[in-house]
């Protein structure tokens, strides 16, 4: 007892220092050598445990190029985005289509994407969310999958899996993919914000981590990028 007694009175200590603010700015970044270099950390309120009041804190890293401190809230009301992606141009293959993307409550809670792909080839192709939103080299510049916590490759329901790991696409013989994906992991806002980042689609399956190699654990063996767009809100 004696020790929750303390360390409450350490949580009430570091609350008195961070007090009235939802989100703090603690550390502008990393030492150039660090594979955090570009992340910085943040502390944000939690609620009340074990019947004890007062305002706790919890340190959080803010993903790559996160413009400043993370909303912890975005208001009552939905968050929506859209996706409108083209093809590559680099294949034969001719697929676009429009995703949109709503969070209901967020930041928590689940996002849904729903929409139609057309020009696939039938089967299946990886679906994800890359770190970049930059097209100046087409789908080839998006960066790898978003993947804030800096585990390997998975599939969408995996516990440990990158942010931007959303699974496959199935195309029918008509080459048309409906989209229909319900994530927990991907948000419109907060820490792991997907707005501004690239939603790409993938010549062949994702292997989902199972591969057995390297490549399974970075990107699922999934292929070349063929079609991809940024998503934005609207």
């Amino acid at each position: 007892m004696n020790s929750m007694r303390l360390a409450v009175i350490g949580l009430w200590f570091l609350a008195a220092i961070l007090n009235n603010a939802d989100s703090v700015l603690l550390n502008e970044g990393r030492p150039p050598h660090s594979h955090l270099a570009d992340r910085s950390v943040y502390a944000r309120s939690l609620p009340e445990v074990f019947g004890y009041s007062g305002n706790l804190y919890q340190p959080v890293y803010g993903p790559p190029l996160y413009p400043g401190p993370i909303p912890l809230t975005a208001g009552p009301h939905p968050i929506n985005a859209v996706a409108i992606l083209k093809p590559d141009g680099t294949g034969t293959e001719d697929p676009q289509g429009v995703i949109t993307l709503v969070q209901p409550h967020p930041p928590e809670g689940p996002v849904f994407l729903s929409g139609n792909i057309t020009g696939l080839t039938p089967g299946k192709h990886g679906f994800h969310v890359h770190v970049s939103g930059d097209l100046r080299e087409g789908c080839q510049s998006l960066g790898p999958h978003h993947n804030p916590f800096l585990v390997h490759h998975g599939g969408p329901t995996d516990p440990y899996r990158h942010v931007g790991d959303l699974g496959n696409i199935v195309a029918g013989e008509d080459g048309v993919a409906k989209v229909q994906i319900s994530d927990h992991l991907i948000s419109l806002a907060g820490s792991q914000n997907v707005i501004g980042r690239g939603l790409v689609i993938h010549a062949g399956p994702d292997d989902l981590g199972r591969g057995g190699d390297t490549e399974s654990l970075q990107t699922g063996n999934a292929g070349k990028r063929i079609a991809c767009g940024i998503i934005a809100l609207y």
